[in-house]
C-alpha cells in the first residue's frame, strides 16, 4: 500500500479501512485493538501526517449456522471503543446492510456505506454538519403501571432516531458473558426525545447489560435521518436503581 501511494504522488488526505471479519477468533481477538491502533499510528507515521483522518467500517452480518458469533461480538465491540480513543478517526456501521452473499455487502447497500464514510469525511474536511451517527450514552430505568422502561440516550444523534416498520435489534443479558435474554418486547423512539430510545422490559435480569446487534446475522433497523446506523454495540452495563 505504500508503494502505491508513493507511485501515485504520496499525497493521502484520509483512509478508508474495511477489515476485522479474519480476526473474530480467540488469538486474532486477543491482540485486536493493540494491532489496529499500531497500524493506524503506522500509516500516520508513514504518510507524515499525525493528524490523518481515518475512517473504518464496523464489520457487519455474517450468515454462519452453528457457530458462536462471540469473537465476532467482541471484534465489533473493540472497533466501536476505539472510535472515542484515537483521534481524528471515524466508525461507519454495515450491520443493517443488506448482503449479496453470506458476508459480502450487496451494490445498494455500498452505495449508502460510501455515503456514510463520505459523511464523516466531508465533515472532517470540507466544512460538512453530519454528525458521525447515533452512539449510545446514559441508560437511565423508571417504572411504569406496565413494568419498567429502559431509556437509552444516544449522542451523534442527526435530527431524529428513525426506524422502518418496528424498531428492532436490543437485548439484554445476566452478565458480560451471559446468553441473549429476549425480554425487550416493545422499542419507541418517543417524538419528544428524537434522541432516545425506550425499551419496554418484561423483567429485568440480575446483572443486567445491554446489546444492539448481537449475533452474526441480528434483525437492526435503527438510523437516525442521516441515514447513519446505530453501531453493534454490547455488553454495556445497566443499573436499574437509576
Amino acid at each position: 500500500m505504500y508503494a502505491q501511494v508513493q507511485r501515485a504522488g504520496g499525497m493521502v488526505r484520509g483512509a478508508l479501512w474495511y477489515q476485522g471479519e479474519s480476526d473474530a477468533n480467540p488469538e486474532a481477538a486477543a491482540v485486536f485493538r493493540e494491532k489496529f491502533e499500531g497500524f493506524i499510528a503506522a500509516m500516520r507515521r508513514d504518510f507524515e501526517n499525525p493528524d490523518l483522518p481515518f475512517y473504518y467500517v464496523q464489520i457487519g452480518r455474517f450468515v454462519n449456522p452453528g457457530a458462536d458469533p462471540a469473537f465476532w461480538n467482541r471484534i465489533q465491540e473493540i472497533q466501536r471503543a476505539c472510535e472515542p480513543s484515537i483521534p481524528r478517526t471515524g466508525l461507519v456501521p454495515a450491520i443493517d446492510l443488506e448482503l449479496d452473499d453470506a458476508i459480502h455487502v450487496g451494490t445498494a447497500s455500498l452505495k449508502r456505506l460510501g455515503k456514510r464514510l463520505a459523511n464523516l469525511a466531508e465533515r472532517d474536511l470540507y466544512g460538512g454538519t453530519v454528525q458521525s451517527g447515533p452512539r449510545p450514552g446514559e441508560i437511565t430505568f423508571q417504572d411504569t403501571p406496565y413494568g419498567k422502561q429502559a431509556r437509552v440516550k444516544f449522542t451523534g444523534v442527526n435530527g431524529r432516531l428513525t426506524a422502518v416498520g418496528r424498531p428492532a435489534g436490543f437485548t439484554l443479558s445476566s452478565g458480560p458473558d451471559g446468553p441473549p435474554i429476549s425480554c425487550v418486547y416493545r422499542v419507541e423512539l418517543p417524538a419528544d426525545a428524537p434522541d432516545t430510545a425506550v425499551l419496554w422490559l418484561q423483567s429485568v435480569p440480575e446483572n443486567p447489560h445491554l446489546w444492539y446487534g448481537r449475533g452474526f446475522d441480528p434483525c437492526v433497523n435503527i438510523t437516525d435521518e442521516a441515514d447513519m446506523a446505530v453501531p453493534v454495540f454490547g455488553p454495556i452495563p445497566m443499573n436499574p436503581a437509576q
